[in-house]
C-alpha cells in the first residue's frame, strides 16, 4: 500500500518538474526563470529523498545535501549578477 503511494507521489512530483521547466524556459523575466529552477531543484532533491529507501544508500542523502548546497549558492550568484551585473 504505502509503496503504490509512494510510486504515485514519485510519479507526481516528475510530472510537476516537467511544468516548471517549462515556466523556467517560457518566464517572462530572469527573476522568474531564477525561481523555477530553484523549485525545480527542490523538487529533484525531493525524488532523491523519496528513492533513498529503494536503494537502501544512504548516500543518496549526502548527495542531496551536496546538491541542495550547490543550488544555493548558485541562486545567489544568479541573483548578484542580475542586481549588480556582476559577479
Amino acid at each position: 500500500m504505502i509503496e503504490s503511494l509512494l510510486t504515485f507521489l514519485r510519479y507526481g512530483l516528475v510530472f510537476i518538474l516537467i511544468l516548471v521547466l517549462i515556466r523556467s524556459f517560457i518566464g517572462p523575466s530572469a527573476a522568474d526563470r531564477v525561481v523555477a529552477i530553484n523549485y525545480a531543484v527542490s523538487l529533484i532533491v525531493m525524488l532523491v529523498l523519496l528513492s533513498a529507501p529503494y536503494a537502501e544508500i544512504n548516500l543518496y542523502l549526502d548527495v542531496a545535501l551536496v546538491f541542495v548546497l550547490g543550488a544555493f549558492v548558485a541562486t545567489l550568484g544568479v541573483l548578484r549578477l542580475l542586481e549588480e551585473g556582476k559577479l
